[in-house]
């Protein structure tokens, strides 16, 4: 009887079958897996493009709503008004709020303290320059003193005692600042300091005969009534 002897070794065929079999689900899994990385990976740089973009649409669109914006205040309206500590810079009556006696005294640190807004103009009224004036803006100034709503002119008197009648609207309708410094300096009298009104030039249609002689400059003290 003829004997057929069986190999202990697998037939070429079914070993390349069964490692087909066992390989390629690996390779589909590694794929799949590298695929999906992928995937995240764009959703990922995608969601953080999109929220850039959005911050910075936000903050252009806030710089473009209100360039007039003051920056660093920190005395609001309704706190308590410390005494000055430094050289009485301007002094406000006729709100409700004083801190010496009935008046409410300013320094610089004060002042500053109100926030700062900075423009350029072209100062044909005192120096004759372009300049960039900066300090808080008058309507700031009247309400951390408390003046009262129905308020309607501001009595400025100069160090020379030069005076003239403002209108609260002005303060109220335009960003009216209270300049401390010029081109990023503290005014001397000499610069027609310590502090004087400033009124914007550009985009404003201000008529020169009636806003020119507002622009007081050494400016010592606002009555508001």
């Amino acid at each position: 009887m003829a004997h057929v002897l069986l190999s202990s070794r697998p037939h070429a065929g079914a070993t390349r079958a069964r490692s087909r079999a066992t390989v390629l689900p690996h390779r589909v899994l590694r794929r799949a897996a590298r695929l999906l990385a992928t995937v995240i990976t764009a959703l990922a740089s995608i969601a953080l493009a999109g929220s850039l973009t959005a911050c910075g649409t936000q903050e252009d669109a806030t710089s473009e709503a209100d360039p007039y914006a003051p920056t660093g205040a920190t005395l609001h309206p309704g706190d308590e008004v410390p005494a000055p500590t430094g050289k009485v810079l301007l002094t406000v009556t006729g709100g409700t709020v004083t801190n010496v006696g009935d008046e409410l005294q300013l320094d610089r640190d004060l002042l500053d303290a109100l926030g700062t807004v900075s423009y350029e103009v072209d100062d044909d009224q005192a120096t004759g320059e372009v300049a960039t004036f900066s300090g808080p803006l008058v309507s700031d100034v009247l309400a951390v003193a408390g003046v009262p709503d129905d308020a309607e002119t501001m009595h400025t008197v100069a160090l020379n005692d030069y005076s003239v009648d403002v209108p609260v609207s002005d303060a109220e309708e335009l960003p009216l600042i209270l300049a401390t410094l010029m081109d990023g300096e503290p005014m001397t009298v000499a610069r027609y300091g310590p502090t004087r009104f400033v009124y914007p030039t550009e985009g404003f249609d201000l008529d020169t005969a009636t806003y020119n002689p507002r622009w007081i400059w050494q400016l010592a003290s606002i009555d508001v009534e």
